[in-house]
């Protein structure tokens, strides 16, 4: 997860964060209380991140290829942090995670603004009025240095920023429903409170989000095992131990588990083969990643059912009760 401890710093209210690649719903919806996510007014263009620039946002230029892509955001209130647990503007990043385990993994935060992002876009157009008046009456001097139009001063900086992303073969690319949205309010709290808790179940949590960012499908992978065997705490017999605790925590007794077992052991055989530079076909690859990120996924959801970061207790009643 990005450390924002400089950007929370210069502002304690709301945040509000800028979402590509994710379809805007009709009205603001609640993913948790004091989190809700909210479509744009209008699209962003690169005229309106211009004139967040001259507000103070100086790395506006960065965003403009992505501005098209930019449909919503989140808000995020000050009352909604909860510690210990995740502040404000980390409490967005949670949502978001959550939004990549129900599949919407295209989604990224790209930055994040102390008032609303729909206060930036559309406002050359709906400013315009004001600066013809302004020229009209002041003349140009004044119109463009002493602007009326002009921002607010900006505060906020870039969070999950980059210019290339790794997603899986069956991501969503819909909007988010009502199944998804019941979902996040059900679980937000239970996330915050075992990441909070448990540092095992935090780098899991941020393995299956942050995946989507590295450079390759070889490194996506690898990064994905991370968090599979950070959940498990295992450091020896990887292959047989995750292969059979997967099989018995996620698969009922008889063949399902059977199925399971030699469906974990033949992905972790691919893992192997990722991590150690063996030529594998891009169908196979492809095919490890999506297996990978659906069994960390799985077992993230499991642990949230049960309450509690998976024990060896855990392990001991799926394999023998």
């Amino acid at each position: 997860m990005t450390d924002h401890s400089s950007s929370s710093s210069i502002h304690d209210g709301n945040w509000y964060i800028l979402l590509a690649g994710l379809q805007a719903p009709a009205d603001p919806i609640t993913l948790a209380p004091g989190i809700s996510l909210r479509p744009l007014a209008e699209p962003i263009s690169v005229f309106d991140l211009a004139a967040a620039g001259a507000a103070g946002f100086r790395a506006w230029a960065v965003l403009e290829p992505f501005a098209s892509a930019c449909q919503c955001e989140i808000e995020s209130a000050r009352d909604a942090a909860i510690l210990p647990g995740y502040d404000t503007l980390n409490g967005a990043w949670l949502a978001s995670a959550l939004m990549v385990l129900r599949g919407f993994t295209r989604q990224l935060p790209l930055a994040c603004s102390a008032y609303s992002w729909s206060r930036i876009a559309g406002h050359q157009n709906r400013t315009s009025g004001i600066f013809e008046e302004q020229l009209r009456k002041e003349g140009p001097h004044r119109a463009v240095f002493a602007s009326k139009r002009e921002l607010p001063p900006f505060q906020g900086t870039l969070l999950d920023f980059h210019v290339r992303m790794v997603t899986n073969t069956n991501a969503q690319t819909g909007a988010i429903t009502r199944a998804d949205l019941e979902w996040i309010q059900t679980h937000f709290q239970v996330f915050n409170e075992l990441a909070a808790a448990s540092e095992r179940f935090r780098f899991a949590l941020e393995a299956a989000t942050d995946w989507r960012f590295t450079t390759d499908v070889r490194s996506a992978i690898s990064r994905l095992w991370s968090g599979i065997e950070a959940l498990f705490g295992i450091t020896s017999e990887l292959v047989y131990r995750i292969s059979l605790l997967s099989a018995s925590l996620l698969a009922a007794r008889g063949e399902a588990r059977k199925h399971k077992f030699r469906d974990v052991k033949v992905l972790y055989g691919l893992r192997s083969k990722v991590v150690h530079g063996e030529a594998l076909s891009a169908s196979k690859l492809a095919n490890a990643l999506d297996g990978s990120f659906s069994l960390l996924s799985d077992l993230l959801l499991l642990t949230i059912d049960k309450g509690h970061v998976i024990e060896e207790a855990d392990f001991d009643d799926a394999v023998f009760a």
